[in-house]
């Protein structure tokens, strides 16, 4: 296997950097999303279960039931406010989509010097570039990583069940969400189930 330039080798850390922030950009959007979802759909359910009472659509249920299913999805609703909230997610998501665009400028630029010979002095000048983006913003994780490693098949050999191990740890990320929602229809639909 032939040895990599030094400013090609430069070139592929960066591009891999750039995709994993992008990628992180991307899961981080989502969850922002589900959680916007998930809080608009719990308030509905909010608002749609003292409707019911008010217009007295007898669901044969006690009001016991449906004060405790008020007090549920407000109590549900607070608590994802408040993680929304501190994990800043679309926030996070700017931050790692500035970094990959910094990162895929750097890497225009090291790209056209690896053809030329150019000095140890230039090439440290791009390493600092690239050092200094990596640590003005926080790192991707992990899960971020992986689904690069799968995407980038010319520069990782994966196994055949790669592609779907790095699929369902990144859907199981946003399971909570579903079993929310889920867990909501079965709260309301005795409720409304006539």
């Amino acid at each position: 296997m032939q040895k990599k330039k030094p400013f090609e080798e430069l070139h592929d850390r960066i591009q891999k950097t750039a995709n994993n922030r992008f990628n992180a950009h991307n899961r981080l959007k989502l969850h922002h999303s589900l959680s916007l979802w998930t809080i608009t759909l719990l308030s509905i359910g909010l608002i749609l279960v003292p409707l019911l009472e008010t217009f007295d659509l007898d669901s044969g249920l006690r009001s016991g039931y449906s004060a405790f299913v008020q007090t549920f999805f407000a109590i549900v609703i607070l608590v994802i406010s408040i993680i929304l909230n501190m994990t800043n997610f679309s926030v996070r998501a700017e931050r790692f989509h500035q970094c990959g665009l910094i990162l895929n400028a750097l890497a225009r630029r090291v790209h056209q010097k690896i053809d030329e010979n150019a000095g140890g002095i230039e090439y440290e000048k791009y390493v600092q570039d690239y050092d200094n983006a990596l640590q003005r913003f926080d790192n991707h994780s992990r899960i971020d990583y992986l689904y690069t490693k799968s995407h980038m098949t010319n520069y990782y050999k994966n196994p055949w069940w790669f592609y779907g191990y790095t699929r369902i740890r990144r859907f199981s990320e946003y399971v909570f969400y579903l079993l929310i929602i889920i867990f909501e229809g079965i709260l309301i639909w005795p409720l409304v189930a006539l």
